[in-house]
């Protein structure tokens, strides 16, 4: 199984997730899609597909109803299409791959458009991750991002086609980080 090539897609709206849901099985890339609608008796059944089945590459989620209680390691990236304002949250989602048993680095990608509202979002997450860190142990925390991207140019984005398109490709180095240009 080519771990490296399984992927999280997180979102907070139901439009985004039914969206990404439906490019995905437009791409005919096989998924899973965990929301707050999911019966909770199925949602096992769903991460166990994900977890053993090749032909399962991506797991859509919702921030809340997949961010919590989910054992999803066999992903190497995480990638976040829309904010939550509340780190606690976008933490604990991307805790859903780095649990026990990974045996992969997880890179961790947030989607950030430009010139919306995901500009004041992310800034209010860093002011309160960092006031936390001060409060509780005199250290500032915050979500790191890759510095290497224009923050002036949103074509240098990535999209959700060059995550599909790594799945098709041929088997790559699980070393290797993907979100970086």
């Amino acid at each position: 199984m080519q771990a490296n090539c399984k992927f999280l897609i997180f979102a907070h709206h139901q439009s985004m997730i039914d969206s990404i849901h439906e490019y995905l099985l437009k791409k005919k890339v096989g998924c899973i899609r965990i929301d707050g609608s999911t019966p909770s008796a199925l949602r096992q059944d769903l991460v166990t597909d994900f977890q053993e089945k090749e032909t399962i590459k991506a797991a859509v989620l919702s921030i809340r109803a997949g961010g919590v209680g989910l054992t999803l390691t066999a992903a190497s990236t995480v990638i976040f299409a829309e904010l939550s304002w509340t780190p606690g949250d976008l933490i604990q989602a991307e805790d859903r791959a780095h649990r026990i048993g990974q045996v992969s680095s997880v890179n961790v990608c947030y989607l950030l458009a430009n010139d919306t509202v995901d500009d004041i979002i992310w800034d209010v997450v860093q002011s309160k991750l960092d006031n936390l860190g001060q409060m509780l142990d005199g250290q500032e925390k915050s979500l790191e991002v890759s510095t290497n991207q224009s923050h002036s140019s949103p074509s240098k984005q990535k999209t959700l086609d060059s995550f599909i398109k790594r799945c098709n490709n041929s088997p790559q180095d699980p070393s290797k980080k993907h979100c970086r240009d």
